[in-house]
């Protein structure tokens, strides 16, 4: 008996140890196992309320992200794989497709700021570019009347002041020995036939012989084989068409006299700007290198027809120019400030996005208790300076994001919300590109010859951003330099009319920019330009396409963590702005091709 109690303890014994050792096995290693994941007993806890709640359901589909770095999506918490900063829950709002809720955390990264939509009276500051020219109505041109021979000529030569009166050239001239015959022979009838001698004097007159000539013709009574021309006005001689000794026909310009006393400044407008400007608009104006002698003018005249080659019309105002310090081609600028009587809604120019047609503005939620923004279509009105006239999709007091725009936009991409380059609404988006970073199009009908000029800039430009990632300065502004000649040559009548207004801006933008890299002290100085013509540059790839791939890229921690976008022939990342220190720091916003 005490054998068999033996015998049945031991296997009790056995039994019981190897349920615990089971039981370690399913509930203790699993609890290791989820501790050392970071989930400990709330995971399990979450997990065992799992299907009954709807905080469960909510926790399953949390995505992680990362603030500086919004492209990176892990299903569960832990470290940016690109910057090692922690993920954060990214925002699981169900605001619809023209919404997006953000962190204060991304917001502030993102450099997003707002403003008020305001109600006032648009302001435009209008730059015209000019030059001086002669006035047409002082301009006179001194023609040989009748054929003959030059027997003399002045030789002043061009640019000489000449006076009213001065002798300018002789001719000879068979034609006017006859008349001069005819004249005498008059004379001598006059008694009887006045009106012969009448008519003798018309004809001498109608070859703009003067009064005093023809007098001293018939006081003389003789027969002059020479005829004198003199200066009609004082002025410049401007051009001189022939040389002495030259046989000239009825109706030749001999040369070209000028009263610069008064001249006229021409200047060019733009097509977009011509509603701003009408007779009587005034200016302010100042020559070349001297811009602090501010002088007045008013418009005179307007051109009634646009250049269809450049798209401008031209302007023409008159100033007097006693002193004769304005010289013809001389180049002036032209400053004109227009107030419109209209009070009109209106919002600062960075805050709108725009794609040909569509315009689109982010509009802030006040009540909402987290940062949230609206994608928002919009139409625009005129441009008064650094604002846009907005005509319909706003109203007064809303409040729109001016400041990081750009970012936002791009969030909205990731997220696939409504934004500049994603979809309209009840439109379908044609994509081109490849997996994530596919690229939406809206220029389908840009012409060849503009994109294949757009991609040849396209490719200088990344030349010059090669240069900075090398740190090379020399090569980056021999680069923009290209840059800046190619920009000048790419041809805007190419584009349809639709799209001029969109790269004449973005043209400007990058002309300025270009400008002020080049004048750039050292590399940091042009890193700091090269930023904002990369902005540009993104927009105009975006916009109007070009051959090939190319990636558009960013990186937040670029100048002070303000962040920075360039565009890059190759998907690995090379940070342009911090090659030294974190030349892998950035991600890919979108391909494009």
């Amino acid at each position: 008996m005490m054998e068999w109690n033996k015998k049945t303890l031991l296997l009790l014994t056995g039994v019981l140890l190897t349920g615990l050792f089971l039981g370690w096995l399913i509930f203790g290693g699993s609890h290791n196992h989820d501790a050392h994941n970071g989930h400990g007993h709330d995971h399990d806890h979450a997990h065992s309320h799992g299907e009954a709640g709807n905080g469960s359901a909510a926790a399953a589909e949390t995505v992680w992200t990362c603030s500086m770095h919004p492209a990176i999506r892990e299903e569960g918490p832990g470290l940016c794989p690109i910057c090692a900063m922690d993920l954060t829950p990214a925002s699981a709002d169900d605001g619809g497709d023209f919404e997006l809720t953000m962190s204060e955390a991304a917001v502030h990264l993102a450099g997003i700021r707002t403003t008020e939509v305001v109600s006032a009276q648009p302001v435009r500051e209008l730059r015209l570019p000019g030059l001086v020219v002669p006035d047409e109505r002082r301009l006179h041109r001194v023609s040989a009347h009748f054929p003959g021979r030059l027997t003399y000529l002045r030789t002043a030569e061009t640019g000489m002041q000449i006076s009213r009166g001065e002798l300018l050239a002789r001719v000879y001239a068979p034609e006017l020995v006859s008349a001069q015959q005819e004249l005498l022979e008059a004379q001598r009838l006059a008694a009887q036939h006045p009106e012969l001698l009448r008519a003798a004097r018309a004809r001498l007159l109608q070859w703009e012989l003067s009064e005093a000539q023809i007098d001293a013709i018939l006081e003389s009574g003789r027969v002059r084989q020479e005829l004198e021309i003199f200066a009609p006005v004082s002025g410049v001689l401007m051009r001189r068409n022939v040389e002495q000794g030259a046989y000239v026909a009825q109706g030749t310009v001999l040369m070209e006299v000028a009263d610069l006393s008064q001249v006229w400044l021409r200047f060019e407008a733009w097509e977009e700007d011509l509603p701003w400007i009408e007779t009587g608009t005034e200016i302010s104006w100042h020559r070349r290198g001297r811009a602090g002698e501010l002088n007045g003018a008013v418009v005179e005249f307007i051109d009634p027809m646009v250049d269809e080659r450049t798209r401008t019309a031209g302007l023409r105002a008159s100033v007097s120019n006693r002193d004769a310090q304005l010289r013809p081609g001389e180049l002036v600028q032209a400053t004109a400030r227009i107030t419109l009587p209209q009070t009109q809604l209106m919002v600062p120019a960075s805050a709108v996005l725009w794609t040909g047609p569509r315009s689109v503005v982010f509009v802030e939620d006040t009540e909402a208790e987290t940062p949230r923004f609206e994608s928002r279509e919009v139409t625009l009105g005129q441009r008064a300076g650094d604002f846009f006239v907005i005509e319909d999709g706003l109203e007064a007091g809303e409040r729109v994001v001016f400041s990081g725009a750009f970012k936002l936009d791009s969030a909205f991409q990731l997220a696939d919300r409504f934004s500049m380059m994603n979809r309209g609404p009840g439109l379908q988006p044609v994509r081109q590109g490849h997996g994530d970073h596919a690229e939406v199009r809206r220029f389908r009908d840009v012409p060849e010859a503009f994109r294949a000029g757009l991609t040849r800039l396209t490719r200088t430009y990344l030349e010059g951003k090669e240069a900075y990632v090398e740190s090379d300065f020399t090569a980056s502004v021999q680069a923009f330099e290209a840059f800046q000649e190619q920009l000048a040559g790419l041809e805007r009548p190419q584009l349809p009319v639709d799209m001029v207004q969109p790269w004449r801006g973005l043209s400007r933008a990058l002309g300025a920019h270009v400008e002020l890299l080049l004048a750039a002290g050292d590399i940091e100085d042009g890193r700091a330009q090269f930023r904002h013509l990369s902005d540009q540059m993104v927009l105009a790839v975006r916009q109007f396409g070009v051959d090939g791939v190319v990636y558009h890229q960013y990186c937040p921690m670029a100048f002070e963590d303000e962040g920075a976008h360039w565009l890059s022939a190759e998907e690995p990342i090379m940070n342009p702005y911090l090659p030294e220190i974190m030349l892998m720091c950035g991600d890919v916003i979108a391909r494009i091709e």
